[in-house]
């Protein structure tokens, strides 16, 4: 049954209508019938648009002043952006500057037809995969009941008409033509420009930044290792719990393509994770303005240094933007067209994002916002009730998407929230002050990381520098701009939607009441990738557009295609610097050189020895001796061994290597006393201050190596 629309009378206020009246706060909206600003007359052009040039220069130049520098302060940046704003807010009420205009939502209501039959199908397969999965690991019988679980419970709901078809026989017939055409517009050469850009930025030098693993990379590729021997848990208990499906994606590539399990395949896998995130920045970008819109999103975000780094480090960061970004098209997408199919699968991916990141949880809170602000801002009392009911089917598919964490979690409730709530709680630690002061104080830092401070955690970031680099944290800012200004005027739920998500997705770094030391983080941040290029792309064209009115003839349109340029190659190279110079550098003197040991290690057990009598004798805060044991190609041992071990292999004949701390004089003296036929020398290493002592104890007699 398809509920029919209610009758409203157009000058029925949404409740959010009636609170803002109350409030009164911002500008007088638009007189009602008067058409936008781009399809007004335009009056007589001016040679230049004055107050948008002073507003980028002016937050270019605040931008600068807020980079990395001895003694640096930001009072000065703070009254440039203050000027910024000014001449930024000017523009807009002259509308020398607007943004795209949004697509018009559908009139249409909401499909609500069922398949019971479906649905009653789905449901019982469902509870035998619930069931199932009882034993903590994907099996045959239970992925596949899951599966058809969730196949059946989205064909129940599905809208078929929506599907475009596709007709085999004109395109085997097209191919059969003797002569193809091929028409290349400016679009597609533009679009194939930012393709080589993205995939020169997320594949060069992939082997080399970063060079090193750190301990989370061990665990990784063990639990990967683990997959490929047959071990198939739902949930990965390894330090504190991990969500699976990073591993098993991973797993999967490098059993189809019959690679080793190390760093590099980790990375490749990682990447493809970002292109893919990228699409969908894009199609988000499209839905909330235009194809440039989306392109410039897409853009920016390919080559920016923040998702770059959290990328090629290769860990599970990836899979939060990665779901975050289909999420929000979909919610987006679907309550504009009022069309059911982009309900359900924004339920698909926000149930798959659950299985692939813990700052994820926050999105289902997102979504919930999402509906709240829509039915605030709607004046259909059925676009309202549609609006609840696409929530439960979003809730329904998600869940269903979700289940196998979900028996995991009522089985194992302690460990599964036990790396989010060691942060929010004072289960770890004492809070160092009130909770209350702490939130706020992490809002504030997390709010201005863009500009500022992105926090001081080496790993995937550059300690104390912004978030963005000059060029996009400037049109970052003036989007954020623009997107208040026109919400306060035109007061549509979408712009609200997208401002409110930015600090929504970063709460898991904002979260972070017990350890407020590690807020801002740029891991826990990385599902706002997605609508902060999203802002950058939106202001971005809207630039261009308001060059395009006012430079005129050929001359003008020269100018415009410089300064775009200019832009452009500035935002790369600032990337490229924090990229493959600033955090390659950064990284080698942070991590430890566990590469070298490997290498060595890997020399050693393929010419005299063998695993079992390689060793990384045990030292605070050194190299992880797992790392040793995946470089030198034997990923699931462990190197390690310690001071009582040592003189226990005294009996044994076979050949050994030592790899010891420089400064381990005990350990060192230790192996001398135990084997005095060993060889003992210093590895000088690449990197300052990494160097390592290599103890070689040869063979005994009748000893086979």
């Amino acid at each position: 049954m398809t509920p029919q629309p209610t009758p409203n009378s157009p000058s029925e206020p949404s409740v959010w209508d009636y609170i803002v009246s109350e409030l009164k706060f911002w500008l007088k909206s638009k007189p009602e019938g008067e058409p936008p600003a781009e399809e007004r007359r335009p009056g007589p052009k001016k040679a230049l648009p004055w107050l948008t040039i002073s507003a980028l220069v002016l937050a270019l130049i605040a931008q600068l002043s807020m980079e990395p520098s001895p003694g640096r302060t930001a009072l000065p940046g703070m009254i440039l952006y203050g000027l910024s704003l000014g001449c930024l807010i000017a523009a807009m009420l002259k509308d020398e500057w607007h943004l795209p205009r949004l697509k018009k939502s559908s009139s249409n209501p909401i499909s609500t037809h069922i398949g019971l039959e479906f649905l009653v199908i789905s449901l019982f397969l469902a509870m035998m995969a619930f069931l199932l999965f009882g034993n903590g690991r994907f099996g045959v019988l239970n992925t596949l009941l899951w599966g058809l679980a969730v196949v059946f419970f989205i064909v129940s709901f599905w809208q078929s008409g929506d599907v475009k078809r596709i007709n085999i026989s004109e395109i085997w017939h097209r191919f059969k033509e003797d002569q193809w055409s091929l028409r290349i517009s400016h679009w597609i050469l533009v679009v194939l420009a930012v393709i080589a850009v993205i995939l020169f930025f997320n594949f060069v030098q992939l082997d080399s930044v970063p060079f090193e693993m750190i301990s989370d990379h061990a665990e990784k590729l063990m639990d990967i290792n683990d997959i490929l021997n047959g071990h198939t848990p739902v949930y990965f208990p390894r330090n504190t719990g991990r969500e699976a499906l990073h591993f098993y994606v991973t797993a999967g590539f490098m059993r189809v393509f019959n690679l080793d399990v190390n760093f590099l395949n980790l990375k490749i896998v990682a990447v493809f994770a970002n292109l893919l995130t990228l699409l969908f920045i894009y199609l988000l970008g499209q839905e909330l303005g235009d194809r440039w819109v989306g392109l410039a999103a897409a853009l920016f975000a390919g080559m920016a240094y923040w998702p770059l780094l959290f990328t090629r480090l290769a860990l599970r960061i990836p899979y939060y933007p990665l779901f975050v970004a289909p999420v929000m098209y979909f919610f987006v997408r679907g309550l504009r067209r009022q069309n059911i199919n982009d309900i359900l699968w924004t339920g698909v991916f926000l149930g798959l994002g659950l299985h692939g990141y813990t700052p994820f949880r926050i999105v289902p809170i997102l979504v919930v916002l999402g509906i709240l602000i829509y039915i605030l801002h709607t004046t259909s009392t059925n676009r309202r009730l549609t609006a609840v009911y696409a929530l439960i089917l979003i809730a329904f598919v998600s869940l269903l998407v979700f289940l196998p964490l979900l028996r995991y979690w009522l089985a194992n409730p302690g460990l599964f929230v036990y790396r989010a709530f060691s942060r929010l709680t004072d289960m770890e630690v004492v809070f160092p002050r009130s909770p209350i002061l702490i939130f706020l104080e992490n809002f504030w830092k997390a709010s201005v990381m863009f500009f500022w401070d992105n926090g001081v955690i080496w790993v995937h970031s550059i300690p104390r520098r912004p978030a963005l680099e000059v060029v996009s944290a400037a049109f970052y800012f003036l989007g954020i701009i623009s997107l208040i200004f026109r919400y306060a005027r035109e007061r549509d739920w979408r712009d609200l939607f997208i401002l409110v998500s930015i600090p929504a997705l970063m709460l898991p770094s904002i979260l972070s009441l017990a350890f407020p030391g590690e807020n801002p983080s740029l891991n826990r941040t990385a599902g706002a990738v997605v609508p902060v290029f999203l802002v950058v792309g939106l202001s971005f064209v809207t630039l261009i557009q308001t060059f395009r009115k006012h430079f005129v003839g050929r001359i003008g349109q020269a100018v415009l295609v410089i300064v775009v340029i200019l832009l452009l190659v500035w935002s790369g190279a600032n990337n490229y610097d924090l990229v493959f110079n600033q955090y390659y550098n950064n990284s080698r003197a942070f991590s430890w050189n566990t590469s070298e040991i490997g290498q060595v290690a890997a020399l050693f057990i393929e010419t005299l020895g063998e695993p079992e009598t390689t060793y990384v004798v045990g030292y605070p805060h050194w190299a992880d001796s797992r790392l040793v044991a995946i470089i030198s190609g034997h990923p699931g041992l462990d190197y390690a061994i310690f001071t009582p071990q040592i003189p226990a292999l005294i009996n044994d004949p076979r050949p050994k290597m030592f790899f010891l701390h420089v400064n381990d004089s005990e350990n060192i003296q230790l192996v001398q006393d135990t084997f005095p036929a060993g060889v003992l020398w210093q590895y000088d290493s690449e990197v300052e201050n990494k160097d390592f002592m290599i103890f070689f104890v040869p063979p005994t007699l009748g000893a086979t190596p």
